[in-house]
């Protein structure tokens, strides 16, 4: 709708608006952004729309940061890293200061990164190259950092040198 097609502005208008919005997030919750945008999508015109918004949030029922936080949970526990939920809180319209306040003290879940690891180096303590690259890659699109899967796969090998107290490999030979 452009300008010149935007409906007048009544109580009959925003009170469909409202509603539109309420029904709206029954079925999923969003950011403010990305309700307003969807109910542009539905023909609701822009005055009507932030009124809904506005009004949802004064009542309670519209908050980024919950929304926000439920999201980061959300991401975390599929294992995700900073960056990789920094995109995922982008794309569902959170503001960046917004998707600041949500990972200033974002702290990886090193367990599942070790667990993604012994999975996929197959419980191996000595990986060759190409496959410590494959796990570095899959960590790194999962949104961690380098310094993170450095830890990580240093973890990794320490949970082998501290099991590996076997003794050599001669002591158990029959010369």
């Amino acid at each position: 709708m452009n300008r010149e097609e935007q409906p007048v502005s009544t109580p009959e208008t925003k009170k469909k608006a409202l509603a539109t919005a309420a029904n709206i997030l029954t079925y999923k919750n969003r950011s403010a952004a990305a309700l307003y945008d969807r109910l542009l999508e539905k023909e609701i015109g822009e005055e009507d729309a932030a009124y809904a918004v506005a009004r949802l949030i004064e009542l309670g029922f519209l908050n980024d940061e919950t929304y926000g936080r439920h999201v980061v949970e959300q991401c975390r526990a599929k294992g995700w890293g900073k960056s990789r939920i920094a995109q995922e809180l982008k794309k569902k319209q959170l503001e960046p200061d917004m998707v600041n306040l949500l990972l200033e003290d974002f702290e990886p879940d090193y367990d599942k990164m070790q667990k993604l690891i012994a999975a996929k180096l197959k419980g191996n303590p000595a990986p060759d190259r190409a496959a410590l690259k494959k796990v570095s890659d899959s960590l790194a699109r999962k949104g961690f950092s380098w310094a993170q899967i450095k830890q990580a796969l240093s973890n990794y090998n320490a949970s082998f040198d501290e099991s590996e107290d076997y003794g050599s490999y001669d002591e158990y030979s029959d010369d």
